[in-house]
């Protein structure tokens, strides 16, 4: 727990005195429950009333009462005995920046918060993104949401509560979640194809786990784009035939490393993929993207836009052994928000733009960038941004 609160100390910014956050936050009845979480970290809350720049969105009671309590930080909220999950569970709710919410639009903004790798139990680190993991800001009509894990939407109950010109406060009504483990959320996304192609293709790394069941490099700050099962089971005939290294290099060719990409910061680029081959990104007018060799023509029809063209479809994958398989959490839908927003402004398609909602005043650190959007990222893993293609 020691280097936790240490690094909600370091990562403070310049101390000015900003008043008393317990006071203010004790002034609203319906954050008794974050109160009581805050005095479990010792030093937090002076820690946070003097940090410059920050926004905290602080979740009501009721939202701490929904959280499921089979999970880590349900557990820890319940018990008030797990002091490493509850401050991880704080610092994702604490951002880098100030991010009033007229700041906020339909375009997804995603901001660092204070949830670094620092935060680790024997199951799991909470992040290992550096600089903090991230969560998305967006408009949906009226309200102002955050997307974080596990297909999470929070929205805003209350806005703009000032401490000081240096914290803003936002409450919301559902709490945050982390990313999960990337296998984990493939199979609870019904993604099980490409769960059982990392299965199998035994790549040397893991995503958001720790402990001995580990089965490689724990990586981080990577982007990884999911195929579809449709899009698996399209080249099937090859994966049939395929062997492990064939398997390994298609894999590798939907990951970028020691990139944190998201959809807003997709743009008319190349990049290179952990294969080695440069991924070209093509963001057409109408805020549609693609990715694949720069010869790739995006009118084509789906059968004539595959990396191997003289594969055919098959019903049944020849992969047959899937990670946490009977894991009894599954989305049963995508929420509307995720199916809805606009995830690009059209008006920016050049390689050179920046993210259009910028924090009026900057904590410290930013994504990478290379400008346009396109799809909207669907969920954040530990250590990965990851897009549905």
């Amino acid at each position: 727990m020691r280097s936790s609160v240490l690094s909600f100390t370091l990562m403070a910014g310049s101390c000015l005195a900003q008043g008393d956050l317990v006071g203010l936050l004790s002034s609203q009845s319906d954050l008794s429950t974050l109160v009581e979480l805050v005095a479990l970290v010792p030093g937090l809350a002076e820690t946070l009333s003097a940090a410059s720049n920050i926004t905290i969105f602080a979740p009501t009671n009721e939202a701490f009462a929904k959280v499921p309590r089979n999970e880590p930080e349900g557990a820890a909220i319940e018990h008030r005995n797990e002091t490493i999950a509850v401050a991880a569970l704080l610092a994702n709710h604490v951002f880098k920046g100030v991010y009033p919410s007229d700041v906020i639009t339909n375009v997804p903004t995603f901001a660092q918060t204070l949830l670094n790798s620092s935060y680790i139990t024997p199951t799991q680190p909470f992040s290992n993104i550096t600089g903090g993991a991230y969560n998305g800001l967006v408009k949906n009509g009226n309200d102002v949401c955050i997307l974080s894990g596990e297909e999470t939407i929070s929205t805003v109950t209350q806005a703009d509560i000032k401490l000081g010109e240096g914290i803003t406060i936002h409450t919301v009504d559902t709490v945050f979640s982390f990313g999960p483990p990337l296998q984990l959320w493939t199979y609870r996304a019904a993604y099980r194809a490409m769960n059982a192609a990392l299965e199998a293709a035994n790549l040397g790394f893991d995503v958001g786990l720790s402990g001995p069941d580990q089965k490689g490099l724990n990586i981080s700050d990577f982007t990884i784009f999911i195929p579809t099962d449709a899009a698996f089971e399209s080249i099937g005939s090859v994966l049939e035939t395929a062997d492990l290294e064939t398997l390994q290099q298609v894999l590798k060719f939907h990951i970028i490393p020691n990139s944190v990409i998201f959809s807003p910061s997709l743009g008319n680029v190349s990049v290179p993929s952990l294969q080695g081959t440069n991924l070209t990104f093509t963001v057409l007018p109408d805020g549609s993207a693609w990715f694949d060799r720069s010869s790739l023509k995006p009118s084509a029809a789906v059968a004539e836009r595959l990396s191997f063209p003289s594969a055919s479809s098959v019903a049944v994958l020849p992969f047959t052994s899937v990670a946490f398989e009977g894991d009894t959490m599954t989305y049963t839908s995508t929420p509307r928000l995720l199916q809805t927003v606009a995830a690009v402004a059209t008006s920016r398609l050049d390689a050179t733009a920046t993210d259009s909602s910028p924090p009026l005043a900057t904590y410290t650190g930013s994504a990478f960038s290379l400008g346009g959007s396109t799809a909207m990222v669907m969920a954040l893993a530990v250590g990965v941004a990851m897009l549905l293609v």
